[in-house]
C-alpha cells in the first residue's frame, strides 16, 4: 500500500479555517435572511389591521383625513371632474 500525501499541518489548518469561516459565514446569512423574512411577515400583518382600522374609520366617519397628532378629521370633498 503507497503512502499517502498530506498537507502540511500549517496548510491544513488554514483550509480548515478558512472552510470554517465559510461555513459561519453561511449560518449567520441563513438566520439575517429568516429574521428579514419574519419581520416582512410582520410588517404585511401590521399593514393589514392598519387597512382593516381605515375601513372601520371610514365605515364610521365616511371618508375623511386625519391628523395623527390631533385627531382632528377633516371631511375628503371629491371635486367634479370636468367633461
Amino acid at each position: 500500500m503507497s503512502k499517502k500525501a498530506k498537507l502540511t499541518e500549517e496548510e491544513l489548518k488554514s483550509i480548515q479555517s478558512a472552510v470554517s469561516n465559510v461555513n459561519q459565514a453561511k449560518t449567520l446569512l441563513g438566520d439575517v435572511m429568516n429574521n428579514a423574512h419574519k419581520a416582512q411577515l410582520q410588517v404585511t400583518a401590521m399593514e393589514e389591521a392598519l387597512v382593516a382600522a381605515q375601513k372601520e374609520l371610514e365605515e364610521t366617519y365616511g371618508s375623511i383625513t386625519v391628523d395623527l397628532n390631533t385627531g382632528e378629521y377633516e371631511e375628503n370633498v371629491q371635486e367634479a371632474e370636468e367633461v
